[in-house]
């Protein structure tokens, strides 16, 4: 795309740099390759032939699907023997393996052997080709810069449904970045309970350099308020840092600690560590820093899935692994930079904080702001709940006219308070007025949409309030002396905004509004609203009472209307409330009412009562019993409200013969209450067991003790603690209990205590509290072994109560067998678990299969870095298996290469091994099925297989290993799906060809500029689309969407197109489009038949300062085919090296991450 002449600096970002570093490492990679003889299999057709006969194979699960199905055992016809095809060992790095496990049902046979056969499936428990004794957290983690955007909370909780734990940051670069979203990234990561950690890319070239940008990135740290012990990464990639990048680092290590930052760890690509798993070994010094503390890049295949990679284990060693920047965790955002983490530094932490949109389905719309002059409304979604959660907010709102014609699909914003808006504006819905429907759906967790409801309002333009007030006639009719009622009659009502409800609120005259009434008028079938207002709803008042009208409109707006004032006189009810034997003891007293005049009838008495200290929480309705002498009791008791001393208020009414209630009277009365006392006092305050005793002494109660109640908390989480505790009778009459600060989340400093007593009329007494100050110095935790499998030679270790007061970052189990002293000893890091434990799985393979009393201790590394014992035990272990049974595993796994090794072990008191036979495939019919036979070589056997004999495609390849044993007998072992993506795959490329200098349409100007000088986006975009919707689309369709319906080209003072304008567009004519950062990304779109749009810088297509768009398509060992709109002598075949190499660097092409865009159906 061609730009103005004033150019600035491009800034040489993140994933920019990260495509440079993986491009490195792949074309390395592919220098070493040994070149993989291909050796005939003459019966391959043979096999072919007799598949018909098989059952059907399942379709292979989609990409990135790991759906195990453990076949039952069966029955197989092997097939008859095939010379075994030997690759020689690739000198290559390792670049790829996945153990996926979608299994087959069958796979195709020939002729049957003698004997039964038993098939066994080794599925996760096969050995990995990497790192195999290394612990793999639960959770992975991502690492998140400007390039992802502002992650939304609902983000994060779905990353974290997908098992992510902890994110990682990007703060600063060099002395002159800062990224601007970190704030919102980390609040809202925070918020989801993901662990945050930090990272700076660094630039340094020299000691100053490197400690200036320690200071940097420790200023911002402290800006967005991340404490010290944060974990705080250097992420070192750009190669001019190489030269002297000990030192230099080193420099930064101790501005860093000066600081107080300790917690440090580094990032950076496996080719530059001297540790590693290439030919070639890296600059930076692992033992100087420590090989735990670091964080490698290092990518097997494009799109390894997490659970493959934590079979892998790469880099085991190290603190973390980043196996891939191509996840695709969140469908339709940014891709991710995806890691598994080996010591829990970056996931340990994470707490996933509850979803509150989880619940049951609700949702409120309200319509606010209703602006009548500009046409325009707000919406407010609020108790937005769903039972999987709510990831999207839709509201569809339309007018009334002409059916749904002006639908629009509104997404709501999420507001800090929890709700959600929408402004609905009548110039987006064709200034349509009057009735508007407003509809509300939920986009769930789990994708699923969901209808909630909806509501309408009246939309205006050009009205004011005034003119849109609702009016109304208000009158009073039936006047009723008698009764003491009246009716308020609304009528002739006009109402612009519609009727919701009519409201009458009314009230007496003689004390204010203390007995104010909101009525509900119904509606007549004249049109009219009444209302009959009663005085027994009144206090019985008679006299002048006031009554008012309100309409409310659609929009739940109120509007006073008018007002009436009447006299209300009646013969109404009256009686004398008096209050006796007021007894202080048992905290009761009498309510009686005398005197009763009841014109209209006596059906029953009633005296509601309740307590004044909070208000009317403990009301009751208390229905008085008919006296000898004509009055009406009714007994109190202070046990019936919550046993509250102080002033109750009790009221008389009467009930008359039409099942009318009017007030009568009130009175205020003191109740008091004798209640029980003790004393209490904290003994036996132990630091070392964070434990102390509350004792209750010196009790007094009328009433007798039922029990004593105890309930205890920490001060520092409100009452997230609490516990009630019955506290034991002791022969002195004390009471005693031992309060534990393991049964309070291990909390320290200050704990309350509160004493309860229960009377034997089970009544409960608060007595006293205290405060006590909880100390625990010593750490603790419990081991426990379960799960001991003599058949396998497994167990599993559980450490529960983990405690020190230092916090505890890390558990570690060392394990050695009794034989031959400490020579198998494995020091293991526990993995937390959901309730807080920590658990080990411990292997008889990982200890040189010895059997017997097995050692177990317990260390904890501490949040300031010490380690500490903490205690051991012993168990037995017995291995059965190992004698007597054949293993069976996948190793050395090349993915590039296409090959990896089958490995068969003979058990030492196992059947005598006479054959062995490999099926490996991966299309779904089994079409390149090979077979692979060979004959034992001593106890260990190896079988290689190469991609050379299954047509050398791309895919997840099978693997089933059949034993024949010298009785006759036969095993059978699935070993699951292995994932090899061969190079050198050929694409053909589609050669649609436009030139923006056609003369057609060269000439044709777009604000800034014409097509000829800025319009190779939009020729790109038609090559692209006529290729691949095979339809003719001009360039200038392209640039007249671009120009009329997007703000992307040609809109400012630089001409040409921005990145958003490939994505905009390719949406338009229904094609979708992915950024690709790495030009692993951009070979595997072009091996797969995308189309890739790419920006280039100075090269031969373009001239310093001026950027261009070329489009690439097709595929052939490292090269791809070049369409340039504005110079087809240039069309060709260009190595992708050189492409990546010129890729433009200005802002505008590289707004959405990288200056390449996959576009496809």
């Amino acid at each position: 795309m061609i730009k103005g002449i004033e150019m600035r600096k491009k800034d040489f970002i993140y994933f920019a740099s990260a495509a440079v570093l993986l491009a490195a490492s792949v074309q390395v990679a592919h220098a070493d390759e040994v070149g993989v003889k291909e050796s005939a299999i003459t019966e391959s057709e043979a096999v072919k032939t007799q598949a018909s006969s098989a059952l059907v194979v399942e379709e292979k699960q989609e990409e990135g699907t790991h759906q195990y199905v453990a076949p039952a055992p069966v029955t197989e016809l092997p097939a008859t023997s095939l010379e075994d095809t030997k690759a020689d060992d690739p000198q290559a790095e390792t670049k790829s393996i996945s153990a996926g496990e979608s299994v087959p049902s069958s796979e195709s046979t020939a002729k049957p052997v003698t004997g039964s056969t038993t098939f066994f499936n080794t599925g996760s428990n096969a050995p990995a080709s990497r790192s195999t004794d290394v612990a793999v957290q639960p959770k992975s983690f991502v690492d998140v810069s400007s390039h992802n955007g502002d992650i939304s909370i609902g983000d994060y909780r779905t990353l974290a449904n997908k098992g992510v734990g902890g994110v990682v940051v990007k703060l600063t670069e060099d002395i002159w970045y800062k990224n601007p979203n970190a704030e919102n990234q980390i609040r809202n990561a925070q918020v989801a309970g993901l662990q945050v950690s930090a990272y700076h890319f660094s630039r340094y070239t020299s000691e100053e350099a490197a400690r200036a940008e320690a200071r940097f990135y420790i200023a911002a740290a402290q800006r967005l308020n991340l404490p010290k012990n944060t974990l705080m990464v250097n992420d070192f990639e750009d190669a001019m840092m190489q030269s002297n990048i000990n030192r230099n680092t080193q420099a930064w290590v101790d501005e860093m600690r000066k600081n107080g930052y300790t917690n440090l760890m580094f990032y950076t690509s496996a080719s530059w560590l001297d540790e590693n798993n290439l030919r070639k070994k890296g600059p930076v010094n692992t033992a100087q820093f420590g090989l735990q503390n670091f964080w490698v890049a290092q990518y097997p295949s494009p799109k390894l899935s997490v659970n493959d990679a934590k079979s892998l284990r790469y880099n085991g060693k190290a603190g973390a692994w980043q196996f891939t920047s191509q996840a695709e965790l969140l469908p339709g955002k940014h891709l991710f930079d995806h890691s598994v983490d080996y010591t829990g530094r970056f996931t340990a932490n994470a707490k996933p904080a509850a979803d509150p949109t989880e619940g049951n389905l609700s949702g409120k719309i309200s319509i606010v702001n209703n602006d009548t002059m500009a046409g325009r409304f707000d919406v407010v979604i609020s108790n937005v709940k769903a039972p999987n959660g709510v990831r999207i907010v839709s509201v569809p709102v339309w007018s009334e006219i002409g059916g749904q014609d002006d639908l629009v699909w509104y997404t709501a914003n999420r507001q800090a308070n929890g709700t959600y808006t929408v402004n609905v504006k009548a110039t987006d819905h064709k200034n349509s007025t009057g009735l508007y429907n407003i509809h509300l759906y939920y986009v769930q967790n789990n994708g699923q949409m969901t209808g909630v409801g909806g509501t309408t309002t009246q939309v205006f333009i050009g009205k004011t309030s005034e003119q849109l007030k609702p009016k109304a006639s208000f009158a009073i009719e039936n006047n009723n002396t008698k009764n003491g009622t009246f009716d308020a009659v609304i009528t002739n009502i006009s109402a612009p905004l519609g009727v919701k409800e009519v409201l009458v609120p009314s009230w007496s005259l003689e004390k204010g509004q203390d007995d104010l009434v909101w009525h509900k008028a119904t509606k007549q079938t004249d049109g009219s609203y009444r209302v009959t207002i009663k005085a027994s709803e009144h206090k019985g008042n008679k006299g002048n009472y006031r009554a008012d009208a309100y309409i409310v409109d659609n929009s739940s707006n109120r509007h006073y209307i008018a007002e009436k004032v009447v006299s209300v006189d009646y013969a109404r009810p009256s009686g004398v409330l008096t209050i006796e034997n007021n007894n202080t003891v048992a905290g009761t007293f009498d309510a009686v009412v005398r005197n009763i005049v009841a014109p209209t009838g006596l059906k029953e008495v009633l005296v509601p009562s309740w307590s004044l200290a909070g208000g009317q929480d403990d009301l009751i309705w208390h229905k008085a019993t008919r006296q000898s002498d004509g009055s009406y009791r009714v007994t109190i008791k202070a046990t019936d409200h919550k046993n509250s001393t102080g002033k109750y208020r009790a009221d008389a009414y009467i009930v008359d013969d039409s099942n009318k209630r009017f007030y009568l009277t009130e009175k205020v009365v003191e109740v008091t209450q004798t209640r029980p006392s003790a004393s209490l006092v904290i003994e036996n305050n132990n630091a070392d067991l964070g434990t102390f005793d509350a004792v209750i002494r010196n009790i007094f109660a009328p009433n007798g003790v039922k029990e004593v109640l105890v309930p205890s908390w920490s001060l520092v989480n409100g009452q997230d603690d609490l516990v009630w505790h019955k506290a034991s009778r002791q022969s002195d009459g004390s009471y005693r209990v031992t309060i534990k600060a393991s049964d309070h989340k291990n909390s320290l400093g200050n704990y309350r205590a509160d004493v309860y007593i229960v009377d034997n009329a089970n009544q409960r007494h608060y007595v006293t509290e205290t405060i006590v100050d909880v100390k625990h110095n010593k750490p603790v935790g419990t081991i426990s072994v379960v799960n001991n499998n003599k058949d396998t030679g497994t167990f599993d270790v559980i450490i529960s109560d983990v405690y020190s007061p230092k916090g505890v970052r890390t558990v570690q189990v060392p394990i050695w067998s009794e034989k031959d002293g400490q020579d198998d000893i494995r020091w293991y890091e526990a993995t937390r678990q959901a309730n807080g434990t920590y658990t080990v799985n411990v292997q008889a393979t990982n200890h040189k299969n010895s059997t017997g009393l097995y050692n177990i201790h317990l260390y904890y590394i501490l949040n300031d870095g010490s380690q500490v014992g903490v205690g051991g035990t012993t168990t037995t272990v017995e291995f059965r298996n190992a004698k007597t049974k054949t293993q069976t595993y996948i190793t050395n796994v090349n993915s590039e290469a296409g090959s990896f090794t089958v490995v068969v072990d003979q058990a030492p008191q196992g059947r005598q091994i006479k054959n062995i036979r490999v099926a490996v495939w991966s299309e779904s019919n089994q079409g390149n099925l090979s077979w692979y036979n060979t004959a034992p070589t001593g106890s260990h056997t190896e079988v290689n297989v190469s991609t050379v004999n299954h047509k050398n495609l791309i895919g997840n390849y099978t693997t089933h290993v059949y034993v024949d044993y010298v009785d006759n007998t036969v095993d059978g072992f699935n070993l699951g799906e292995t994932t090899l993506a061969p190079r050198n795959r050929r694409v053909e490329p589609q050669t649609t060809y436009y030139s923006q200098r056609d003369p057609r349409w060269a000439s044709k100007w777009y604000g800034v500029s014409n097509m000829d000088q800025s319009g190779c986006v939009p020729t790109s975009l038609a090559m692209t689309f006529t290729d691949i919707l095979g339809t003719v689309i001009a360039p200038t369709t392209v640039a007249d969407y671009l120009y009329y319906n997007t703000n992307s080209f040609n809109k400012t003072s630089v001409a040409g197109t921005d990145a958003d304008g490939i994505v905009l567009a390719s949406k338009n004519w229904g094609l979708k489009s992915n950024v690709l950062s790495s030009i692993a990304n951009i070979a595997s779109a072009l091996m797969s038949g995308q189309h890739v749009l790419a920006a280039v810088g100075a090269s031969q297509f373009i001239n310093y300062p001026y950027t261009h768009e070329i489009v690439l398509h097709g595929y052939d060992n490292g090269k791809t085919y070049v369409r340039d709109p504005f110079n087809a002598n240039n069309n060709g075949w260009y190595s992708l090296d050189y492409i990546h190499g010129v890729q433009s660097r200005d802002a505008m092409d590289t707004k959405l991450g990288a200056p390449f865009f996959s576009v496809f159906a």
